[in-house]
């Protein structure tokens, strides 16, 4: 499996990744009531540094839904859930978690692409230069034994 930027191994589809972890996290907030928010981000943060800022806002939006839904299934449908500030600054805080993180991510992932493609460069000029060195040992070759040759058939001092 390929290595993504943090050396975690990636996996395949972002989607199966946001829903694993939105499965992870209904869990837990299901127990732990007070560590959703960080979670949530969290998995935003995770989802975003390592696919990128589009899959780091479809998961802020997932994890917001999430919320929402928990909300809603414990306080019941109304539209004070809808009126509370903490709703809209949950769904900032997430949108701006996968944007800012999702641009770290792809700014890492543009310079390993630049560091890949200069070592690639660099082993390509290594590999000229190797063959510019055999070609020199030929001929270096090919001159001793006219040298040496030319020296058996002339006169002897």
């Amino acid at each position: 499996m390929p290595a993504k930027p943090l050396g975690v191994p990636a996996v395949r589809s972002p989607v199966v990744e946001i829903l694993v972890g939105l499965t992870v996290l209904a869990a837990v907030t299901l127990v732990f009531r007070p560590a959703y928010p960080y979670l949530g981000v969290s998995l935003v943060v995770l989802v975003a540094i390592r696919h990128g800022v589009r899959q780091g806002l479809g998961a802020a939006a997932c994890v917001w839904g999430l919320h929402v839904a928990l909300a809603l299934g414990r306080f019941g449908p109304g539209p004070a859930l809808f009126r509370s500030v903490e709703t809209y600054a949950a769904l900032g805080l997430l949108l701006v978690g996968g944007v800012a993180f999702g641009a770290i991510g792809l700014g890492h992932r543009r310079a390993l692409r630049a560091l890949r493609e200069r070592v690639d460069e660099l082993e390509l000029e290594l590999a000229d230069q190797g063959v510019r060195l055999l070609v020199a040992i030929e001929e270096k070759q090919e001159l001793e034994q006219r040298l040496a040759g030319g020296r058996s058939t002339g006169p002897a001092p």
